[in-house]
């Protein structure tokens, strides 16, 4: 674990004429701090009795390897919940169940590890093509999950993406979705294809329905609503999450660039937070405990970044 020694430190405040003892300095929170969870790490949330769980996708990477697993994480201490999964990447906590989604199917798991298919390939109405990020609907019965459509068709030879506007960005299919998944299992789409979402990543949905969309390949923050698109950041390809907090800010990740940034509610004053990260993933946003946790996908790790 790595422990950077600056920190945020509240000072003491005095009461009256100081004839009153001073409050008790406020708990000391790490700017960053550096935990270890296993191989490939992709996303968090907080979940039974408040800890953190991860997915960990495991080096294999490949459908049916079994090597993928969840893990809690209990403050430094790493424990697994359950495994013999594929490739787990978004998770969600919501009815007292964790929801991960896994190439093409959607799991529940329970506190005590057990794993339950929520949604087979069969439940969709389009077979699905890479299920990828996962966010609990408004009225809590129900999750978001982008497929990520043709995913083997963003980069070349050498691992990067085509150049936007290349012949070879025209020739992307457009097949990525927006299911809704309800807690019994029930698919419905609710984005459809379009070449503005090619391949949809990380996944956000406000109060009032708005969906936003951390859009991979063209590195365009978006915001659906009731069949409307506006464009509410741009410049991160890559872009692997999106959370927003109370505030309205929102915060977008980059598991190409490890690049973590911060926006105001309206789309103002882009701020990038954290050093150091390889590969910033799927994060997760704890306003109690004052950190965003970010999976550090390259370095094993989960990244702790104070608010």
């Amino acid at each position: 674990m790595k422990t950077p020694a600056l920190a945020l430190i509240a000072g003491l405040a005095l009461v009256g004429c100081q004839t009153q003892k001073t409050a008790a300095p406020a708990k000391v929170v790490p700017v960053q701090r550096n935990l270890a969870v296993g191989a490939t790490p992709e996303s968090v949330t907080k979940g039974f009795s408040g800890k953190y769980f991860v997915t960990l996708m495991g080096t294999s990477r490949k459908a049916g390897d079994g090597d993928g697993k969840i893990v809690k994480v209990d403050g430094d201490k790493v424990t697994t919940l359950t495994e013999g999964l594929d490739d787990p990447k978004g998770i969600v906590f919501v009815a007292n169940q964790l929801i991960t989604a896994d190439f093409d199917k959607v799991w529940s798991i329970d506190a005590k590890g057990k794993k339950t298919l929520l949604a087979g390939p069969d439940a969709f109405p389009t077979p699905p093509t890479f299920l990828n990020d996962v966010v609990v609907s408004p009225d809590k019965k129900s999750v978001l999950i982008t497929d990520m459509g043709a995913v083997t068709k963003m980069r070349g030879a050498d691992g990067k993406l085509f150049a936007i506007d290349s012949p070879e960005h025209k020739a992307i299919p457009v097949v990525a979705r927006v299911f809704k998944v309800t807690l019994e299992g029930k698919v419905t789409e609710v984005i459809a294809p379009t070449a503005k979402m090619l391949n949809p990543n990380g996944i956000d949905v406000l109060a009032d329905g708005r969906i936003r969309i951390a859009e991979f390949f063209t590195g365009d923050v978006l915001e659906y609503n009731k069949g409307e698109w506006k464009t509410i950041a741009k410049g991160h390809r890559s872009g692997d999450g999106i959370v927003h907090d109370s505030k309205g800010r929102f915060y977008i990740s980059e598991v190409m660039t490890g690049r973590v940034t911060r926006y105001e509610a309206d789309g103002s004053a882009p701020k990038e937070l954290g050093q150091g990260l390889k590969a910033a993933a799927d994060h997760c946003l704890d306003e109690k405990a004052g950190v965003l946790i970010v999976p550090d996908s390259k370095a094993g790790e989960l990244v702790f970044l104070a608010l």
